[in-house]
């Protein structure tokens, strides 16, 4: 069964949707609970079995040397459930403070695509708000789906992190190792990027292209999409995580 999510930032996020599986309630006899009872815990447990939630969020829009309006807008996901959870396509939508839509994104995809339970994953995308100004951005709402799955996250290692300051930008480099028995053809990495208080300012995103032997690593550097010019002074904690598939 797929749920799709409409968040804003400006309310409280908090969902528990129903995944695929069914729930497992008994029922119990004498000074038990009633069929009724017995049937509204089974309700609650078929829909908190899987659970995904945003539970971090920021938007910021800027214009750069040309004039040209950009927004930036970065989310954590995380599963709060007990059952591992696919995020699927997120949309991104850029209000205006008057209610308009500014713009949209679509096709953007977390990393990992899928979250264990405890786990998180991140987002990030930034795009030019044509025929808008900085000041008519309001903030960016998230629509994402997600389902429940018995695939396995597929994480691969992480060491080696730094955010570098740039003069044009800011940027993450580092070393992913292929820590599985199998052959990474496609590596997909994401950057989220914090201040000093653990308030999420952006996320970089990137891949490894060239494949990962078991056992083996490469270097990586992220430095797409662009952010705004005043995160970059701000970071202080920088948070990557790694996942492979094979084609």
């Amino acid at each position: 069964m797929k749920k799709t999510l409409i968040f804003s930032t400006a309310l409280v996020l908090s969902l528990g949707l129903a995944g695929c599986g069914s729930g497992s309630g008994t029922a119990s006899t004498g000074g038990g609970s009633s069929d009724k009872e017995t049937s509204q815990a089974a309700e609650k447990e078929a829909k908190t079995k899987a659970v995904a939630e945003m539970t971090k969020h920021t938007g910021g829009a800027w214009s750069d040397s040309i004039g040209s309006v950009w927004v930036h807008s970065a989310a954590i996901y995380e599963n709060k459930g007990t059952t591992p959870v696919k995020i699927g396509e997120t949309q991104m939508n850029y209000k205006g403070k008057d209610g308009s839509i500014l713009g949209t994104s679509t096709m953007i995809y977390s990393v990992p695509a899928v979250i264990q339970p405890g786990e998180t994953a991140i987002i990030g995308e930034s795009t030019i708000l044509e025929g808008a100004t900085t000041d008519a951005y309001a903030e960016t709402t998230f629509n994402f789906s997600f389902d429940e799955t018995d695939e396995d996250a597929n994480l691969l290692e992480v060491s080696g992190t730094k955010g570098i300051v740039g003069e044009y930008g800011y940027k993450v480099t580092g070393v992913v190792k292929n820590t599985t028995d199998a052959q990474q053809d496609d590596v997909r990495l994401a950057a989220a990027l914090f201040d000093a208080e653990g308030n999420l300012l952006g996320a970089l995103t990137g891949s490894v292209d060239v494949g990962i032997a078991p056992g083996s690593e490469a270097g990586f550097e992220l430095a797409y999409p662009d952010l705004p010019p005043e995160a970059k002074n701000k970071i202080s904690t920088v948070e990557v995580k790694a996942y492979g598939w094979n084609w």
